[in-house]
């Protein structure tokens, strides 16, 4: 059985589910029973300084790290374990930072031209899409 496609998921429904959720490095805690939900449409930010545990949190999320409590439901599927090749598979992924940017480009012109490099577009393609 395959989990929900996001076409599937009506606006305002819950796409991601992040319960209680805790992960620790030997006797650091970088993550603490931490909870939220997002929902198909929405746009979230996680902040905080460094060292809060906001790259942990993605990490989690994507499959990189396994919490030691709590659970992830995405799509309405709760996952125990998971690679992140599976995750991406699913529909998760992330980006690292890479400050190898254009710095004559506008921040929506690097987009585009990531999209045109890394998935082969075409220029007026990859700006629609960059701006949406």
């Amino acid at each position: 059985m395959r989990a929900p496609a996001a076409s599937d998921i009506a606006a305002g429904e819950v796409l991601l589910s992040v319960e209680n959720v805790s992960l620790a490095f030997g006797g650091v805690r970088a993550i603490r029973d931490v909870s939220f939900d997002i929902r198909k449409g929405e746009v979230r930010a996680i902040i905080g300084p460094n060292g809060a545990g906001k790259t942990s949190m993605l990490n989690v999320i994507n499959g990189f790290y396994q919490p030691q409590e709590g659970r992830i439901t995405f799509k309405g599927k709760t996952r125990a374990k998971m690679r992140p090749h599976d995750a991406a598979r699913g529909g998760i992924a992330r980006t690292f930072q890479n400050i190898r940017l254009f710095g004559e480009m506008t921040a929506l012109e690097n987009v585009a031209e990531g999209l045109v490099q890394v998935r082969g577009m075409k220029r007026a393609e990859a700006a629609t899409r960059a701006a949406e």
